[in-house]
C-alpha cells in the first residue's frame, strides 16, 4: 500500500479504510492492528485513532474495550434494517418531490447518463471498484438530494457507507446493473410525467428485490471470519 500524502491525513486514512471495508478487503470481524496499519499507511497513530472514531460513528468498525477495533460483521438482520431505512428515505423523497411539484431532475438524469455505458471494473483494485459502485449509487443519492431536505440528505449520506458494504456484494455481477439502469430510467420517467405514486411503487419494489437477493446471498455464503491483517 502506498504512503498517503494529502492535506487531511485523518480523513484520507478514514476514506482509505472505508473503501477497503466496503469492498471487503478488510473483512467483517477482522481486527485492525494500530501499529501495523500505521506502518503500512506511513502515518502516526493519533490520526489513525481519529479515523477509527469516524468509522465507528459510521458503524463500519466497533471498538471493544481491552481487545481493540474490529470491522463490524455483516448479517441478514443488519442488511434488512439498512434496506428498510433506505426504502423509507428514498420513498419519502419521492413524496416530497410530489408535494413540491418537482418533475425536472437534471442531476438524476446526469447520473443516469454516466451509468448508461459504464464499464465494469477490470481489476480487483478497491478504489476502481468503489468508483464504479458510487457511480451506480449516484442515481439514488441524487434522487434524495433533489427533494431539497437537508436533514434527509444527511441521513442518507450517513447511511451510505453501511449500505455500500452490502451493495458491493452484487454490484459487480455481470448484467445485473444493466437491469438496474432500466429500472432507474423508468423511475425517472414516471416522475417526469408526474406519476409519483407509480414511481414510488417501482422504487420500493426495486429496493426490496435487492434486499431479498442480499439476504439469500448472506445466508448461503456465511463463513467464519479472520482477525488477521495478513491477507490485506
Amino acid at each position: 500500500m502506498e504512503t498517503l500524502s494529502v492535506t487531511s491525513v485523518t480523513e484520507s486514512v478514514a476514506q482509505n479504510l472505508r473503501i477497503h471495508i466496503i469492498e471487503g478487503e478488510l473483512a467483517p470481524g477482522q481486527k485492525l492492528n494500530e501499529l501495523e496499519l500505521a506502518e503500512r499507511l506511513g502515518i502516526s497513530r493519533p490520526p489513525l485513532r481519529e479515523a477509527f472514531r469516524i468509522l465507528e460513528n459510521a458503524h463500519l468498525i466497533v471498538s471493544i474495550p481491552r481487545k481493540g477495533c474490529y470491522v463490524t460483521e455483516v448479517s441478514a438482520d443488519s442488511c434488512r434494517e439498512i434496506y428498510e431505512e433506505r426504502e423509507m428515505i428514498e420513498c419519502f423523497a419521492v413524496e416530497l418531490l410530489q408535494a413540491k411539484g418537482i418533475r425536472e431532475l437534471p442531476e438524476v438524469g446526469a447520473a443516469l447518463e454516466v451509468t448508461a455505458d459504464l464499464p465494469m471494473p477490470t481489476s480487483s483494485d478497491a478504489y476502481e471498484k468503489f468508483d464504479y459502485l458510487k457511480a451506480i449509487a449516484d442515481f439514488h443519492i441524487r434522487l434524495v438530494e433533489s427533494a431539497g431536505n437537508s436533514r434527509l440528505n444527511h441521513c442518507y449520506h450517513a447511511l451510505f457507507p453501511s449500505l455500500a458494504r452490502y451493495q458491493s456484494m452484487y454490484t459487480y455481477i455481470p448484467g445485473l446493473m444493466n437491469r438496474s439502469q432500466e429500472i432507474h430510467e423508468k423511475i425517472l420517467g414516471l416522475i417526469e410525467r408526474g406519476d409519483y405514486d407509480r414511481a414510488k411503487e417501482v422504487l420500493r419494489s426495486h429496493i426490496r428485490g435487492f434486499l431479498t437477493l442480499m439476504e439469500d446471498e448472506i445466508r448461503q455464503t456465511a463463513e467464519p471470519q479472520t482477525e488477521s491483517l495478513s491477507e490485506w
